[in-house]
């Protein structure tokens, strides 16, 4: 059977065939990846003129530029389905709320009843918003690049196992909870936190080495010990990463009541999961931060900023009042922020906004 592919020099993305399903991981906020879901669909319509014409959503941030794809592609002729967990909890509180409950007011007029649209609360992976083999005879599923986003593809497609939805709920929980699940889940996890951070130097080799541990996994899922025996490797620059990031816990310094700040700029790679859980484990912090050479905003700004509020804090504080109510969520602009207790700056915003803003919130006592 042929192989759906993109001219990766245009759009960096992770490809992969499951269960003769092709399936795109991508987020869309660009029109690039508008243009890089859409021309995937089409090649696939072409390659399998025999799937139907259904094409699924599942995990993908309701951005405009999803509210675009979708727009395009049902336009085409092709029957959309979209679930997802990222609706808003409540009454949207900033304009980026705001964004995202226009954007699924949008998708639910645009497909009716092919939209399910819920919170993370009620259905904390995406796999739970679909049955295995739902949608095995689909044209093609574009799904968010990360494992919630892999797990649910696989079962919508029809390739799962019988820990996946518990597995997938904890593999797209808190870095600490991460590698908590079952054996096969647990390589999962451990390959995502030693994945090589995108260096613009090097601008494919995050999604190479990321295409390659999506593959093992989904083989490893199905039986096959070779892929296994490769995802096993990871695992010893995994423990190295544990190691580092026990070290780079014991440099964290207060720069404001409740809020601390690790410098990870000489040591790129660490696992978050164990930075986060010796750092939880103060009962003075409040708030973590990882200054960082690497990652979305470095590539384009130089360095990266990127703050979590610890687990028994975060009914009690929301990282987007820390920054405009009208900044947008894109690393253009030194902003990434999906949900409230994550946020991730630019050098420049930390200094001008974020900080000085931490520091009128928690003010010494």
């Amino acid at each position: 059977m042929g192989r759906v592919c993109l001219e990766s020099n245009l759009f960096p993305v992770i490809t992969l065939e499951i269960n003769n399903v092709p399936t795109l991981f991508i987020k869309p906020f660009t029109d690039v990846d508008v243009r890089a879901i859409v021309e995937f669909v089409r090649d696939a319509a072409n390659l399998y003129s025999g799937a139907g014409n259904t094409i699924l959503f599942i995990d993908t941030p309701i951005t405009v530029g999803t509210v675009e794809a979708v727009e395009r592609l049902n336009a085409e002729g092709f029957r959309v389905v979209f679930r997802d967990h990222h609706g808003i909890d409540g009454e949207p509180t900033n304009d980026r709320d705001a964004r995202v409950v226009a954007a699924t007011a949008k998708l639910k007029h645009l497909l009716r009843s092919d939209c399910t649209i819920t919170v993370r609360r009620l259905h904390p992976a995406c796999s739970t918003l679909v049955r295995q083999g739902e949608f095995a005879g689909a044209v093609a599923i574009i799904a968010d690049r990360d494992p919630d986003g892999l797990t649910a593809a696989m079962k919508a497609a029809g390739v799962s196992y019988p820990e996946l939805d518990e597995d997938a709920a904890k593999l797209d929980g808190e870095p600490q909870n991460q590698v908590t699940g079952s054996a096969i889940s647990q390589l999962l996890a451990k390959g995502m936190a030693v994945l090589p951070s995108y260096d613009s130097s090097r601008p494919k080799e995050r999604e190479e080495s990321q295409q390659k541990l999506f593959s093992d996994w989904l083989q490893a899922v199905e039986g096959n010990k070779q892929a296994r025996d490769r995802l096993e490797t990871r695992v010893l620059a995994y423990d190295e990463a544990v190691k580092t990031a026990q070290s780079l816990a014991r440099t964290g310094t207060e720069v404001a009541p409740g809020v601390v700040l690790v410098d990870a700029t000489r040591k790129p790679l660490f696992d978050q999961g164990t930075l986060d859980a010796l750092l939880e484990s103060d009962p003075r912090y409040r708030i973590m931060v990882v200054r960082k050479s690497v990652g979305p905003i470095a590539a384009i700004h130089g360095i990266q900023y990127s703050m979590a509020v610890v687990k028994r804090h975060q009914d009690a504080i929301n990282l987007h009042d820390l920054i405009p109510p009208q900044a947008k969520s894109d690393p253009e602009f030194g902003i990434i922020s999906n949900v409230s207790f994550l946020l991730h700056t630019s050098e420049d915003i930390w200094n001008s906004q974020v900080l000085p803003a931490l520091r009128v919130s928690f003010p010494v006592a």
